[in-house]
């Protein structure tokens, strides 16, 4: 008996050392243990360890409004973790990541970017592999097939006209409307009209993008930064029109008055922001509940209340004006992979014809 308790004292010492000198099992070994479990065994499991570490931080994109508003219900749910958000727009983000890992100190569990940014996430090797049990409720076009992400929300861009300066029958239709001369410097686009560019070069190819993009440059386009600003301006009336606008924006400030109505281009470009797991995550556990959770029904019950496009199936949108599929246009989602293949076009495109003209 004495030797069994001696033993055993042995193995709790080496366990413990083994574990102040890092040898824990490694995110990604945790997250695929947790795909072969199921049902109320997973969900104590993944609870109870997530109590332990504590806390679980997300590092988002996703408006004010909508983040806490997700926090809040979090807490309630899962009393005992912690859930710390740091938001920020897109470029401060991937920034404050990079910076962090170089350093090797990452302070993130869960990244939460536009689909822009995810492969400099991606090269730099800091996406873990994580198959949530509610990714099987979203369509294949918000998703990866290995793991590595899923889009629980997305954005799609809209032209938008302010209707007590424009009738219906003036209304543009299409993007090369805003080559006509009767635009001249009576309409804008924003800064960072990613969607859009992106979608123009997915669709159009280099040379017709640029020709269009000279186009509303001679045309006198009005350059201004940041989309709901863009969508305040349209409705004070600043200007006639806009190029890019978030959709659920122009409904949001629609429903308080605004007058302004939207025209879905054919194809309506659009992009999803996606939910990545930190590779070496310091609370697996937690970073699991916490994707599960915004995956989950309730958590995109919350993001559509807001009033923003949700990914998941079965989600009723609270503006059921910027559902793209019941307008007979096609959606043109933007993934990563377009993003690593468009981006550095983008770029060069948006500081030539955008930025160096403010």
């Amino acid at each position: 008996m004495r030797a069994k308790i001696g033993m055993s004292i042995i193995l709790v010492f080496f366990l413990a050392l083994f574990s102040s000198l890092g040898f824990t099992e490694e995110p990604e070994e945790i997250w695929k243990k947790l795909s072969q479990l199921s049902g109320r065994e997973r969900q104590n499991l993944l609870l109870s360890n997530a109590r332990a570490e504590g806390e679980v931080v997300w590092y988002t994109t996703k408006p004010f409004l909508f983040a806490f508003a997700l926090r809040s219900e979090f807490l309630k749910r899962f009393p005992g973790v912690e859930l710390e958000i740091w938001r920020a727009s897109g470029e401060r983000v991937i920034n404050r990541i990079m910076a962090e890992s170089r350093a090797g100190k990452l302070g993130a569990d869960i990244i939460n970017v536009s689909n822009e940014f995810v492969p400099a996430v991606r090269n730099a090797d800091l996406v873990g592999r994580y198959r949530s049990p509610e990714r099987k409720f979203y369509p294949d076009l918000f998703k990866d097939r290995e793991g590595y992400w899923t889009s629980e929300a997305y954005i799609v861009a809209v032209m938008a006209y302010n209707t007590n300066l424009v009738s219906q029958s003036e209304a543009p239709r299409k993007y090369e409307d805003f080559l006509d001369r009767k635009w001249k410097g009576s309409f804008a686009i924003d800064t960072d009209p990613d969607r859009a560019l992106m979608g123009w070069l997915k669709t159009w190819g280099n040379e017709r993008t640029e020709k269009f993009l000279e186009g509303i440059i001679k045309n006198d386009v009005a350059i201004r930064r940041g989309h709901t600003l863009m969508a305040q301006l349209l409705c004070a009336g600043e200007f006639k029109a806009a190029i890019e606008l978030y959709a659920f924006r122009v409904a949001e400030l629609k429903e308080k008055g605004c007058p302004v109505k939207m025209v879905f281009p054919d194809p309506t470009p659009g992009a999803g922001s996606s939910l990545i797991v930190a590779k070496h995550s310091r609370r697996p556990y937690a970073a699991a509940l916490l994707v599960d959770f915004l995956l989950s029904e309730g958590g995109q019950r919350i993001l559509s209340d807001k009033g923003q496009q949700v990914a998941r199936h079965g989600i009723k949108l609270k503006y059921p004006e910027i559902v793209v599929e019941n307008r007979g246009v096609r959606l043109q989602l933007l993934r990563p992979e377009d993003s690593e293949k468009l981006g550095k076009k983008y770029l060069e495109l948006r500081e030539r014809f955008l930025l160096n003209r403010r």
